[in-house]
């Protein structure tokens, strides 16, 4: 089961690819907060949320819905301004697919019966087909260990290369005359 943190470093990874320039941090820390954000329905665990509920683990805020609706929200709280450019589209975009990453990221997993994508229209849930996130053997160790090489190092790297390659996109102000 991947955890907030493996969730933040795709979210990074999103938000160092999909943005034009070199991303600001603003958007690089946002699109990571957003990519872990739909965990926050885990509350309804010590509050005894039943499953069939809509607000039960991995249902609304695991769907498309929510990270359309999330990622409008987040950009106009965190991004303002008066008109909505593509700048800002683009920045709503990045903050969409971090969540929806969130989701796709469960569904790779065992660990339950699947994400409801389509709340809060369908309580159908899904798992994908290949789930490399099962069961490790080595406890909580080796579930950390799973995570790292099937997650976080891939994300970390992915993300990293693009903040390489679009800083090389980036003239230096020597080349641009400045």
């Amino acid at each position: 089961m991947p955890t907030p943190i493996s969730h933040a470093a795709v979210g990074f990874a999103i938000a160092a690819w999909t943005q034009q320039r070199l991303p600001t941090r603003r958007v690089c820390i946002v699109a990571a907060a957003c990519a872990a954000l739909p965990d926050i329905d885990a509350i309804g665990w010590p509050l005894h949320v039943s499953s069939a509920s809509l607000f039960s683990h991995r249902a609304i805020t695991h769907s498309l819905t929510f990270a359309f609706v999330g990622a409008a929200v987040a950009t106009i709280v965190f991004f303002r301004g008066n008109q909505w450019t593509q700048g800002r589209a683009r920045i709503a975009l990045t903050l969409g697919l971090a969540l929806v990453s969130h989701a796709c990221l469960d569904a790779l997993s065992t660990y339950s019966v699947g994400v409801e994508f389509f709340a809060p229209f369908s309580q159908q849930r899904f798992r994908f087909p290949w789930t490399p996130l099962g069961p490790p053997s080595g406890g909580v160790l080796g579930q950390l260990a799973q995570e790292a090489v099937v997650i976080l190092l891939p994300a970390v790297l992915v993300g990293w290369l693009g903040i390489k390659v679009r800083r090389r996109s980036v003239p230096s102000r020597a080349a641009a005359g400045d």
